[in-house]
């Protein structure tokens, strides 16, 4: 019905301004033919859509049972000339053991804030005297040189090595993750733009994020 009112309407249009009329019986076939370039129009435009949603789309995921995960995150606050850390803990039914963010000044690289989140997730975990974990990132660089065995020659080496050394790393499992797996540790350290030092939530997050910690897993 709206294919053929929209029909008649430029009809009338085409008449009072281009003085150029067609048949009044074509008003139903030609609002069956739009409608049809629109339905297929349309379903060209939602298709891929589609498909990247549910191909592409990665959601955090709980670690085994009676197991720990720790996500960590960091962000960079350019204008300000600082940077921010997120770290977040949780049991395998998603329940948060505790969370933390941190302002820092910023550093030279992203990659540098990556490794500085990872070292202070390690810390945070020996300070709850936490020695069996995931700890998992979204910066595959990070995660890979915390997977070396040998202390890695990056800028950050020194960084990562002196974290795993406060901790026996045989019992810790890393593992990477894309950002939309990562977001409440990702949330986190954006927030720290608003913090001076660090704060930590015991069996929490802060309150204007448990919509995220929610939707990231129920």
């Amino acid at each position: 019905m709206a294919a053929i009112m929209w029909t008649i309407w430029s009809r009338r249009n085409q008449i009072r301004v281009q003085q150029r009329d067609y048949p009044i019986s074509q008003v139903v076939p030609n609002a069956r033919q739009a409608l049809s370039v629109f339905q297929r129009e349309n379903r060209a435009q939602q298709f891929p859509a589609t498909m990247v949603s549910s191909t592409n789309q990665v959601t955090w995921m709980p670690p085994p049972t009676n197991s720990l995960k720790i996500n960590f995150d960091g962000a960079l606050f350019r204008d300000i000339n600082k940077a921010g850390l997120g770290v977040v803990i949780r049991n395998e039914n998603g329940q948060v053991l505790a969370s933390l963010l941190e302002q820092i000044q910023l550093p030279f690289s992203s990659d540098l804030v990556e490794a500085i989140a990872a070292a202070r997730a390690i810390m945070f975990a020996q300070e709850l005297s936490l020695s069996e974990y995931i700890l998992e990132g979204d910066s595959n660089v990070v995660i890979n040189a915390l997977k070396r065995n040998d202390e890695s020659l990056s800028s950050f080496g020194h960084i990562l090595a002196s974290a795993k050394s406060l901790t026996d790393v045989s019992c810790i499992t890393f593992s990477h993750t894309r950002r939309t797996g990562n977001t409440v540790a990702h949330n986190l350290a954006k927030h720290a733009r608003h913090v001076i030092g660090f704060k930590v939530w015991m069996e929490d997050v802060p309150p204007h994020l448990h919509s995220v910690l929610f939707a990231d897993y129920g």
